[in-house]
């Protein structure tokens, strides 16, 4: 086995590395880097911004270093996360972070010029990222370092956005004016974190809903000024309660990306929080399904003021560093091959899903807006129950109202101007919380793996409403806490008072795994109101007048129903390390969560090092990895002290723990960097081995 694993694997390492220009092999710790900590730079409107670059030390190789551009969240700077800007450059990368407009450094370089304030990712903002990269690619301080033809754009918040603007418009002229125009530079690849495509999605929801975030930011919520110009557009059509002209004037300076992004090629990385101040994902992920380009989306718990978890941020920085490699080195490792989604599942108990240390399961799919499996059919009924079968009698009605208190100074100019105003208590003084719940038992444990959709049958009786949905589950047990899944909300200005509309709400999407006696809940409100794990908040602005909406049970037309996706569970896999020194040969702990309804059934744990495809058919599922000398040596040698619990029987949870110890092997040899173990595992339906399930992958990067 030594053998084995000092001998075979540096040849099947040579064999995956990209052809080409020769990217040379970073140690196991990286390349040591140099840092250019100050670089000034001059817009062509005179505005005057500082960049910084990482790269290697000593030579570049003769195609030089590809250039990775990192933009920093708003309100930061250049030096954001360097952690991982040191992380990309010793892998062989040149790293241009600059202060974008109004912030870092810039903000207080440009006191007295015209354009000194954000437009929040406007064409201002798009020119000067054009800019910047022009300047990093065109420094002959730089020549030979820096190699202009393999740009890719990282960043998060307020950088993710710069990196979906940098696939909408790669290649293409910019016209902005006062300044002169530039070709945007062609992009190999972006990486997007945190922020939604299409920003205009997020503050317009609908649009018709405002953002709570996007009025916290124009009325100076955040310690970046703003353009006036923007900002007093903004301001006008919320007081005036007409998103309409926001939208036409967000047209007219020629903002939205969304069409663009349709036709791109460039290869998109994406990840979101299901839980984020900002939104949700499931703008992006319905824009993903007309999108042609290349593209991934992680979904998790990193987010704006998520609770991050350290094995989902080294889960997705190792990402990053593959999605890097195959479109700048054109390494051929399949990323991009691989399951187009991959959600986290989060965990229900909080003291599980706030510990940092605590490894998630994960689940590799297709499209999480459309369950891989028909979701079940829930009817909502006038007791308060869903149900799989509608009512066999007609159903009353349920009502939501809104009744704003006569004393109440609730208008929309007052709820801008003061944040006092847009306290959840202060709007719940002057507009009291009207909710109606229908409740599901669970009565066997099951996992929800993908977008619920909830149809609703509604009679307004004013012109002009909302109505908020809310997704929970209520595991059982003492002291157990309800948890929001996800949420949406419908809305309307011009409905005719008394007549039915028909709607269907899809929920953002969201793995968890729903332990058996739990209670699932729709709660529909008057109010978009976040609720926990979240800090309780409004998603968006309400409405500021009374109105009420009637919910039309489930008849025999139809009426009011939901389509959950909650299916049997389905084993999952993790590993308490993310990163694998290949100095010391850590330890590998493996967790088997294969649910209650497979306790006592036997399993086994394998490991491959050719990565997740082909898939290998097996027993009527299949294994998500390819089938190579390492699985074959694996499964050999179970026995092994190596090979703690890698085949047994799970306990009474349906849980396993295995273990892999190549600590006596170490150093392994050095020429594995940059590739990955995957381990994936089975659990039989019996001990006859005729069937069963497979996990999902789950990888251990190696370095």
């Amino acid at each position: 086995m030594r053998l084995s694993i000092l001998l075979l694997v540096p040849v099947l390492a040579a064999g995956a590395r990209g052809q080409g220009c020769a990217r040379p092999v970073p140690p196991p710790d990286g390349f040591p880097v140099q840092l250019d900590p100050i670089v000034p730079v001059a817009y062509t409107d005179g505005y005057a911004t500082y960049g910084s670059l990482l790269r290697p030390q000593g030579s570049a190789p003769s195609c030089g270093w590809p250039l990775v551009v990192f933009v920093h969240p708003l309100g930061q700077s250049r030096a954001d996360d360097l952690a991982l800007q040191m992380q990309v450059a010793g892998q062989g990368y040149a790293v241009w972070s600059y202060d974008v407009r109004a912030q870092g450094q810039a903000l207080a370089a440009n006191p007295s010029h015209a354009q000194a304030g954000s437009t929040l990712w406007g064409p201002v903002e798009r020119c000067d990222l054009a800019e910047a990269i022009h300047f990093a690619i065109g420094n002959p301080q730089w020549a030979g370092s820096v190699d202009g033809s393999r740009i890719a754009v990282v960043g998060s918040s307020q950088g993710g956005v710069h990196g979906w603007n940098a696939a909408a418009w790669s290649g293409q002229w910019l016209a902005v004016p006062g300044r002169t125009p530039v070709q945007f530079p062609t992009i190999a690849c972006v990486v997007c974190n945190d922020y939604v495509a299409e920003p205009i999605d997020d503050w317009l929801r609908g649009g018709t809903l405002w953002s709570s975030w996007f009025l916290e930011a124009i009325d100076g919520g955040y310690p970046v000024p703003l353009d006036p110009t923007f900002r007093q557009a903004a301001r006008a059509a919320f007081v005036a309660q007409d998103p309409a002209a926001l939208l036409a004037h967000f047209a007219a300076e020629g903002r939205p990306i969304a069409p663009r992004l349709q036709q791109s090629s460039v290869p998109v990385l994406y990840s979101h929080a299901y839980h984020d101040l900002i939104d949700s994902p499931l703008p992006t992920l319905r824009l993903f399904e007309t999108m042609t380009a290349p593209r991934r989306a992680m979904l998790s718990t990193i987010g704006h003021l998520s609770h991050q978890n350290v094995h989902e941020r080294e889960f997705r920085d190792g990402v990053i560093l593959r999605w890097l490699a195959r479109w700048l080195w054109l390494e051929a490792n399949e990323v991009e091959l691989e399951a187009p989604f991959v959600l986290s599942e989060v965990p229900l108990a909080r003291t599980l899903r706030e510990d940092v240390h605590h490894p998630w399961s994960r689940q590799h799919g297709v499209d999480p807006l459309v369950s891989a499996e028909p979701p079940v059919r829930f009817h909502l009924h006038d007791d308060g129950l869903l149900r799989n079968t509608p009512p066999p009698l007609p159903q009353t009605p349920a009502t939501v109202v809104q009744a704003v208190a006569p004393q109440a100074a609730f208008t929309a100019a007052d709820y801008l101007a003061s944040p006092a105003a847009r306290t959840v208590g202060a709007v719940l003084a002057a507009c009291p919380l009207s909710e109606v719940v229908y409740t599901l038992p669970v009565a066997a444990e099951g996992q929800i793996d993908a977008s619920a959709v909830l149809h609703l049958r509604v009679v307004p009786q004013h012109a002009d409403w909302l109505l908020a949905a809310l997704l929970t589950v209520e595991p059982p047990g003492p002291g157990a806490e309800e948890v929001m899944l996800s949420s949406t909300a419908v809305a309307a200005t011009a409905s005719t008072p008394g007549v039915a509309e028909e709607h269907e709400l899809v929920l953002p999407p969201v793995a968890v795994r729903v332990p058996a006696g739990s209670l699932v809940r729709v709660r529909l409100r008057n109010l978009w109101l976040r609720e926990a794990p979240m800090d309780r908040k409004l998603e968006t602005a309400p409405r500021f007048h009374d109105f009420q909406v009637q919910i039309v049970p489930a008849d025999a037309f139809g009426g009011s129903w939901l389509d959950l996706p909650l299916h049997p569970v389905r084993p999952k896999l993790s590993s308490e390390i993310t990163w694998f020194p290949l100095a010391i040969a850590p330890e590998v702990a493996l967790a088997v969560r294969a649910g209650t309804a497979r306790a006592g059934q036997p399993y086994f744990v394998t490991v491959g090092v050719s990565g997740h495809l082909p898939i290998t058919p097996f027993r009527g599922d299949f294994l998500p990895l390819e089938w190579d000398w390492l699985v074959g040596v694996v499964n050999g040698a179970w026995m092994q002290p190596q090979f703690q619990g890698f085949f047994g029987v799970l306990d009474a949870q349906g849980e396993a723990t295995a273990r892999m110890d190549f600590g006596q092997f170490a150093p392994l040899p050095a020429s594995l960097t940059g590739l990955r173990l995957t381990y994936a595992a089975f659990v039989f339906d019996d001990f006859f081995g005729l069937g069963g399930a497979a996990t999902n992958p789950c990888d251990v990067f190696l370095r």
